[in-house]
């Protein structure tokens, strides 16, 4: 994997470049099985949601602890805000690996899953193929 990291302007350029790079990562240290279908897929997401919402969960413990300081004149901020810092962290990297692997169910159902336009189109090419034509004698 190349290492270097182009900056770009657009964050949301750069965050799906993280995202790649954090799907490539993963799939170095772990051997990532293809997914089948949209419910195969849906588990894998719902697995990371819920980690992305325990994740959210201490962000927001966080906040609480920092709203509860407010009226406090002679309590220090900075190690609940710290603390805040880290959680913010620690649920932009589950987000990432979320990203990820929303991004691996899209590479593989991709071929897999058909728009109900692509199934028309389908079907009228297997009709034609069921007709066979008349030749003029």
């Amino acid at each position: 994997m190349d290492n270097y990291f182009e900056w770009k302007d657009n964050l949301k350029e750069n965050m799906q470049e993280v995202a790649n790079r954090t799907l490539e990562q993963i799939q170095e240290n772990i051997v990532l099985s293809e997914v089948k279908n949209r419910h195969e897929g849906y588990g894998i997401s719902a697995e990371h949601y819920i980690i992305m919402q325990k994740a959210f969960k201490s962000v927001k413990t966080d906040m609480d602890d920092f709203l509860k300081l407010l009226p406090v004149e002679d309590k220090n901020a900075l190690n609940t805000v710290s603390s805040l810092y880290n959680s913010a962290i620690d649920m932009g990297v589950v987000a990432m690996e979320f990203a990820a692997q929303c991004k691996r169910i899209l590479a593989d159902l991709y071929d897999k899953e058909k728009s109900p336009l692509e199934q028309y189109i389908d079907e009228m090419e297997s009709d034609k193929e069921d007709f066979e034509d008349v030749e003029e004698k």
